[in-house]
């Protein structure tokens, strides 16, 4: 009822006869805030004590039945501002969200707009802090040679299979708008997806163009798991992504996660741990492996309070590790994050 209210006031702002009818719209979102200290082992540097918005959100929805079986969709997600950080205090983070249109039937589901990729959305059943927060494992998997593969893509179509069985494939690509030259900086990603019962599995590619080496692309390959037993559940992923350093050398970088959780009553705890950068330089002559240890390792533990499916409150530490320097004099720092924060979905 609530939510029928709500749309309806932001349906009476819009004055165009496409607002008239509501009982299809459905506004959304999630106020995520966090308090933390974030700490380091660095020399000369001071902790800091912080409030973050997170991804903090706000959405409207909705869809019209078009006759034959077809549906229209549509949906406008940005990320809301709730601490005050956001430049010029105008009330938006990163902008603008999963958003766009599409149409929905038998043959399944096509978007064109924004939308968070195949290869990211893989991992989303097994990530603990929703992708954002100091204690998210996306802060060390899906990244490589300095590259990020959690993200959201512009200027996209995607295509979303029908359910059978379980199963659902899902096929992402993006033009490269601003291609003056035979380099092409377009990018595809996909995903095949099992999720039934007590068993979700997700296998996810990417392809990029490379932005800087003409005909090079760069890729990332991963695959998730998570089984379920009860109030129990575990999950895993490993990846491998190949970045080009030039024309003829590429480095790949393998990532890996485990993670898990134990639900009592109202009350949850959950822990992760990953590593990444385990790399290998590859040239057209040789293959020579790199230092032979991780980049990053990171451990994060969560207990989590539910005062209801939409209200968490939750403590969280994480200790973040990144190995440097070369085998003869090894560099590391650590940096550590300790707080908690209030989730509440509407």
């Amino acid at each position: 009822m609530k939510k029928t209210i709500v749309a309806l006031a932001v349906a009476a702002a819009f004055t165009t006869p496409a607002f008239a009818d509501t009982k299809n719209v459905d506004v959304y979102g999630k106020a995520f805030l966090t308090f933390d200290q974030k700490g380091s082992n660095a020399a000369n540097t001071a902790s800091q004590m912080r409030v973050n918005t997170n991804a903090s959100r706000f959405g409207v929805k909705g869809s019209e039945e078009l006759g034959d079986g077809l549906k229209a969709l549509f949906q406008y997600e940005a990320q809301i501002d709730a601490d005050g950080s956001a430049t010029g205090g105008k009330g938006f983070a990163d902008g603008t969200r999963n958003s766009g249109v599409g149409i929905e039937g038998s043959f399944g589901k096509v978007m064109l707009g924004i939308w968070d990729t195949p290869f990211k959305v893989a991992h989303n059943k097994i990530e603990l802090f929703d992708n954002t927060t100091s204690w998210t494992s996306t802060a060390v998997i899906g990244r490589s040679a300095g590259k990020n593969y959690n993200t959201r893509q512009a200027n996209m179509i995607q295509y979303w299979s029908p359910v059978m069985s379980g199963l659902q494939a899902s096929f992402m690509y993006s033009p490269d708008e601003a291609k003056t030259t035979a380099q092409d900086k377009s990018f595809l990603s996909m995903a095949a997806t099992f999720d039934q019962d007590d068993i979700y599995a997700s296998v996810a590619y990417e392809t990029r163009g490379d932005a800087t080496f003409v005909t090079k692309s760069d890729t990332a390959l991963r695959a998730v798991a998570k089984y379920s037993l009860a109030d129990f559940w575990v999950g895993a992923m490993v990846e491998s992504i190949k970045t080009n350093n030039s024309a003829a050398v590429s480095v790949t970088g393998s990532n890996m996660e485990f993670v898990g959780g134990y639900k009592m009553g109202a009350h949850t705890i959950a822990a992760s741990y990953a590593s990444a950068g385990k790399a290998s330089t590859k040239t057209t002559a040789a293959l020579v492996a790199a230092d032979g240890k991780n980049d990053v390792t990171q451990l994060a533990l969560k207990y989590g309070y539910n005062f209801s499916k939409r209200t968490e409150l939750f403590a969280a530490y994480a200790s973040n590790k990144t190995n440097g320097g070369t085998l003869a004099v090894p560099t590391s720092t650590t940096l550590t994050y300790l707080g908690g924060g209030i989730v509440h979905s509407f």
